[in-house]
């Protein structure tokens, strides 16, 4: 239980500046002996959690779009269990390709333009459009599948709408949160959760969550981008190595 809350204080916070948390939490779940479907169920409980307190702290700093959060984060929820409620009857594989596809595409070319994220260019005209179009795509992922779902909204926003990668960082959390709601609302109906794991590891992840915000906003792009590509190097190398087995 000790390691399992302190992973959830680092995945809170991973969760909360640049997504990805749930490479962390899995694991330690499925090595403290928890059944892979009660894990899942556990995992997605902990990452509601932590998104829930991190949003918080975002919108009160105030560097999220009021307006594009609201649409974002409503569609998110909607499309989010719209996706969890299908899960079963599209084939994983398709939406497994395509979203390593994506995220490979992000990582490169993040990597490769130094200045992605460094400055804002907001587009005011587009905030709105990137945050509905995003809430509705990602969302319908994020319940259907869900890995890569933080590093894909953060990416978007910084190129659709021209936020820096704190603001995008900040607006992707909150989206984010939208997401977790619908799937885990749908995802408790069908599976099993462990409240006696759940409970303290949200907690955990919560403290994390609450963390990350501050660093965040403090450091932005000069934390943000490398933890951006270490992050999404893991997600895509660990999910292409599960792909193969």
């Amino acid at each position: 239980m000790l390691l399992v809350l302190s992973v959830g204080v680092f995945a809170g916070f991973i969760d909360s500046a640049v997504g990805g948390g749930g490479l962390l939490r899995l694991p330690v779940l499925l090595s403290a002996g928890l059944p892979p479907h009660v894990a899942i169920g556990t995992n997605k409980f902990a990452s509601t959690a932590a998104a829930a307190i991190a949003s918080f702290k975002y919108l009160q700093s105030g560097i999220v779009p009021r307006k594009a959060g609201v649409v974002g984060w409503t569609l998110m929820v909607i499309f989010s269990a719209l996706g969890a409620s299908v899960v079963l009857s599209i084939s994983g594989e398709v939406v497994f390709n395509i979203a390593i596809v994506v995220l490979s595409i992000l990582f490169l070319y993040v990597l490769l333009n130094p200045e992605f994220g460094r400055e804002e260019r907001i587009r005011e005209n587009r905030v709105v459009p990137v945050s509905a179009g995003m809430g509705a795509g990602i969302g319908f992922y994020e319940g259907f599948l869900g890995p890569g779902t933080g590093s894909m909204l953060m990416a978007g926003y910084i190129k659709g709408a021209g936020f820096g990668m704190d603001r995008a960082a900040a607006t992707a959390r909150v989206l984010n949160f939208g997401g977790n709601i619908g799937s885990i609302a749908v995802f408790a109906l069908a599976a099993s959760v462990n409240y006696e794991v759940a409970i303290p590891f949200a907690l955990a992840n919560m403290i994390g969550g609450y963390m990350a915000p501050g660093y965040v906003l403090r450091y932005g792009y000069s934390m943000l981008r490398p933890l951006f590509l270490v992050m999404a190097a893991i997600l895509i190398l660990s999910q292409g190595v599960d792909y193969l087995v």
